[in-house]
């Protein structure tokens, strides 16, 4: 049997695949950053959960000191100077869960228009797959047919080399 011809799109081919697994890998990518901003985000939330719960117990301690009459009036002043600052510092941590926040949008933009590449990547590579299936068809079907034709004309020979000879 002849040997099969080589696809002419073969490099196209070739570079569309390069292309759609580049494009999943980079997808991939832009996704695991966004599970990491979201986790960051979280462990940010928690941090100023602590933070709240923090102040409460100092404004608590605060509390029952005062109500012991362990504290003069300038430690009280002190006091409610320092839970003042526990809030502000709340407050900041507060927009820094908010720029966290952006953060993440940003990620995930990122990561959607990675996703539209992938896809466009796919399909195009998906329809040269489908033609090159299609040539492989077109050629095996030629092969057989050329194969029938030659199996044909051996045996109309053989059957004329008979009919000479007899």
């Amino acid at each position: 049997m002849a040997k099969q011809p080589s696809y002419r799109l073969q490099v196209l081919f070739g570079l569309r695949e390069k292309d759609k697994d580049e494009a999943e890998k980079v997808y991939a990518k832009k996704m695991a950053l966004v599970q990491k901003e979201k986790k960051t985000h979280d462990d940010m939330k928690e941090q100023a959960r602590e933070m709240v719960r923090h102040r409460q117990a100092k404004k608590i301690e605060n509390s029952d000191k005062m109500a012991a009459g362990e504290l003069n009036i300038n430690q009280i002043k002190g006091n409610d100077r320092h839970i003042e600052r526990l809030k502000e510092q709340e407050a900041a941590y507060a927009v820094e869960i908010k720029r966290q926040v952006e953060v993440i949008q940003e990620a995930e933009q990122a990561a959607e228009k990675a996703k539209e590449e992938m896809l466009k990547a796919n399909q195009d590579f998906k329809a040269l797959e489908k033609h090159k299936e299609k040539w492989a068809k077109k050629v095996k079907r030629e092969a057989d047919m050329k194969e029938a034709d030659e199996a044909e004309d051996i045996a109309q020979a053989q059957y004329f080399k008979r009919l000479k000879g007899e």
